[in-house]
């Protein structure tokens, strides 16, 4: 069997503190504790705690982002890009509540605080896939519905105790907008499924 690189147990060590003590509560030492190195090897390729969270962080939305671009490429109407984007997106929130219930919701508000320029890019770049997505029916208001369906998307992202609903509810939901968006008349929703980001560290 391969062995793992030292700086890939230092994230995923980092991952699991961050998950069980919330970001605040996490020390170095709790990091050195879960990833089962030593103390110098984890500072060499953690370097501080803010550190090593803006790179769990930015690797998370890096992968997010790729398997947002992935779900555009195999998709094959308007409807079925958008959501197969805004599903990458909401599966990153479900994938952190599953791993953190207590302190999933400090997490996301520790990413957004602390790494505030690779959050603004990554909510760039779907913006712009789901403009893309829209732009050839609606060119003049497609990056209005993008910006409407991602904050339709963030909210569902706010309770995420029952995920079955929030998929479901955020299927119906891009339907409903995409279509209203592009004037179409309403059908039958039809189950679609994109894929989704392999996640962060574990």
């Amino acid at each position: 069997m391969p062995k793992v690189p030292s700086a890939q147990l230092v994230l995923e060590g980092a991952y699991r503190a961050f998950c069980r003590h919330g970001f605040r509560r996490t020390t170095m030492s709790d990091i050195v504790e879960e990833s089962r190195l030593s103390r110098p090897t984890v500072y060499k390729y953690a370097g501080t705690k803010d550190e090593v969270f803006a790179t769990i962080v930015r690797t998370g939305l890096e992968r997010a982002a790729a398997a947002a671009e992935r779900a555009v490429a195999a998709a094959g109407t308007a409807e079925e890009k958008v959501l197969g984007v805004l599903t990458v997106k909401l599966e990153v929130a479900i994938r952190l509540w599953q791993d953190s219930p207590t302190h999933a919701y400090e997490l996301l508000a520790a990413a957004s605080a602390h790494t505030p320029e690779p959050v603004g890019a990554y909510m760039d770049h779907l913006a712009r896939l789901l403009t893309d997505a829209l732009a050839e029916a609606v060119p003049g208001t497609a990056r209005q519905a993008a910006e409407v369906l991602l904050t339709f998307t963030r909210g569902l992202e706010d309770d995420l105790r029952d995920v079955e609903a929030a998929r479901r509810d955020l299927g119906t939901g891009v339907q409903m907008i995409t279509r209203g968006a592009l004037g179409r008349p309403s059908a039958p929703a039809r189950p679609t499924s994109g894929p989704q980001p392999e996640g962060t560290p574990s």
